[in-house]
């Protein structure tokens, strides 16, 4: 005998929250769902979303990174709570009357202990307070701190400069959407790396997401 079911879903929000609705298909078979908010949207609702960057400027290095993070965002949790990575981004204040092209590189590095602290605002895009790292936070930030390399690599589109202007103030992000994980007690690293190492230059950050996952399986 066939057995007849139908898949029901409840609604939450607005003037219908809590009200149960028949999830429906095509000719098909296949699932009707539509997503109506952009795609970041319930995450970033939750309130675990965050971004830093630094807050002095430093020079990109001319060759990839080994041993040196530019900023280092290290994971201070303890208890399963992941940093998801979603962009990263930098930003070029000053500039030489040269042709120069840049690209920012990244890295997970494995557990190690925290890093020489550089109190950095870690902010929320959804209209939270921000708070300053302390050795307790759920985030530690370093700045120009010594780290061992474990894999770095460009994200993203390089940039380019033409020969005019000296400040061009040039800004770029690459989507990562997750390709990067911290677990607790590793660290993001970042640097930019250029064809030419102008002096205090350049300002590098992060945005991410806290999540509880399970990294080991």
């Amino acid at each position: 005998m066939a057995l007849n079911s139908l898949l029901k879903v409840n609604r939450r929000g607005g003037s219908s929250d809590g009200q149960e609705v028949t999830l429906r298909a095509n000719e098909y078979d296949e699932l009707l769902t539509a997503q109506g908010l952009p795609a970041y949207t319930e995450i970033t609702r939750k309130g675990l979303g965050f971004t830093v960057q630094t807050s002095t400027l430093f020079a990109p290095l001319t060759a990839v990174p080994t041993t040196t993070a530019a900023l280092e965002v290290w994971n201070q949790t303890t208890s399963g709570v992941d940093l998801v990575i979603d962009t990263l981004y930098a930003e070029q204040i000053l500039a030489t009357a040269a042709a120069q092209s840049f690209a920012i590189f990244a890295m997970v590095t494995v557990p190690k202990a925290v890093p020489s602290l550089t109190a950095l605002s870690i902010v929320s895009p959804s209209g939270q307070a921000s708070y300053t790292p302390t050795v307790g936070t759920p985030i530690v930030t370093g700045v120009g701190t010594t780290v061992v390399a474990n894999g770095w690599r460009p994200w993203g589109m390089p940039i380019a400069n033409g020969t005019a202007a000296a400040t061009p103030m040039n800004s770029w992000h690459a989507e990562v959407n997750g390709r990067l994980i911290v677990p607790p007690g590793c660290s993001l690293c970042l640097h930019v790396v250029g064809s030419l190492a102008t002096a205090s230059s350049f300002h590098v950050g992060v945005s991410g997401y806290s999540v509880a996952i399970d990294t080991a399986t």
